[in-house]
């Protein structure tokens, strides 16, 4: 019932949020581990790519707080928002236009002084990754809601069942990164990159300080657009020069 996902999505947004207020924008992979431990004692199964999700929407919330620390109370401020973000998304079932987000934004604006021309874009992260935290939630008898308008089904690919003939794989795409290096590195302990993101650079081919440290304009500019879905980031939280440092004392 679409009830329980709404239900579900208002408690994992509100353990998020206090999480993030308590550890004050600040944790590491073993308190998000027990993060994850702790929504899993409440009796809440998370998929893979809920936990992915998951990650995404604590790194946004992240990054609103850091970005509004100084501006009022942090916890009071990051619930209003919090509960104003869901309650859009819930209102709008994950899909909206920029007339929608910008009605959102004068409601917002009223609700908090932490929300400001500098905080903006960190909270329209928020609201695009609590988006897709969403449309990641289950729903018993309920088809998946399609975000994108228009969005077209793929034919099945063809296969020995369907066409009586043997169809051989084809080889993956290789993809625009640094050579990998043999011993992965914990990525997390970079500033700005979670569980999640680390994650997917892993999937991206990225999994040492070596590779980031070594990583072009345009491995980055492909990185924000295609894998991480975060414009400015990687620049913004020096990932290249934390890494660069990393690297220098293994």
């Amino acid at each position: 019932m679409a009830t329980e996902k709404t239900a579900k999505f208002e408690e994992l947004t509100k353990l998020a949020t206090d999480f993030v207020t308590a550890q004050k924008g600040l944790w590491d992979h073993a308190a998000w581990t027990d993060f994850l431990s702790r929504v899993r004692k409440k009796g809440i199964d998370i998929s893979d790519e809920m936990q992915s999700s998951l990650g995404e929407m604590l790194e946004a919330m992240k990054g609103f707080y850091s970005a509004a620390a100084s501006t009022e109370s942090m916890e009071k401020a990051m619930k209003t928002v919090v509960n104003d973000s869901v309650a859009f998304v819930k209102d709008h079932k994950g899909v909206w236009s920029h007339s929608d987000w910008e009605d959102f934004l004068k409601t917002a604006r009223q609700n908090t002084v932490s929300v400001t021309e500098g905080t903006k874009g960190y909270l329209g992260g928020v609201l695009e990754s609590m988006k897709v935290f969403y449309g990641a939630l289950p729903v018993a008898g309920v088809q998946k809601r399609i975000a994108s308008a228009g969005a077209k089904s793929s034919p099945a690919p063809k296969t020995a069942l369907s066409t009586g003939k043997k169809v051989e794989p084809k080889p993956a795409a290789a993809k625009p990164s640094p050579k990998v290096a043999n011993k992965p590195d914990d990525l997390t302990v970079i500033g700005g990159i979670g569980p999640a993101l680390a994650k997917k650079l892993v999937s991206a081919g990225i999994s040492t300080y070596a590779q980031l440290a070594a990583l072009s304009d345009a491995d980055i500019e492909h990185l924000e657009k295609d894998i991480i879905k975060f414009s400015g980031r990687i620049k913004r939280d020096d990932w290249i020069g934390q890494a660069k440092k990393l690297s220098q004392t293994k």
